[in-house]
């Protein structure tokens, strides 16, 4: 005879993902509680900011700062940008990402910046920081 009821293999998933769930968070926030740049300004990301130009937006979780080396750049060429972080903390990740969601490839360069090659669209440099870990 065949039981209806839940299993306990059943009842253990669901509350794994209520726990989930409730645990993480499901929406982006920047710095400041506002949306975070990758996910809260991409349908302003693709605006040209006016001629062969396209806009460069710096986005630095907590712990740290990016500053690249100008707001705006022509299809073609290189942008620089420097991470600095905070007392305490690392760099754990850097990306540039084009308003259309590609991830650009990023190089260190010997003074220790870093750079992209720009494309026909704006992009934005995300950077997280974790504590520094201990050896």
């Amino acid at each position: 005879m065949k039981k209806n009821g839940v299993t306990l293999p059943m009842l253990i998933f669901i509350a794994v993902l209520c726990f989930s769930v409730l645990s993480f968070p499901t929406t982006a926030s920047g710095n400041d509680g506002g949306p975070d740049a990758v996910v809260g300004a991409l349908p302003e990301l693709y605006g040209q900011t006016g001629g062969s130009t396209f806009e460069i937006t710096a986005n630095a979780e907590r712990g740290g700062s990016v500053t690249p080396s100008a707001s705006n750049g022509a299809e073609g060429s290189t942008v620089s940008f420097t991470i600095s972080p905070y007392g305490g903390y690392e760099t754990a990740s850097i990306a540039a990402i084009t308003a259309a969601g590609v991830r650009l490839e990023v190089g260190c360069a010997e003074d220790g910046s870093y750079y992209f090659v720009m494309p026909a669209e704006n992009v934005v440099i995300d950077v997280s920081f974790q504590y520094l870990r201990e050896a």
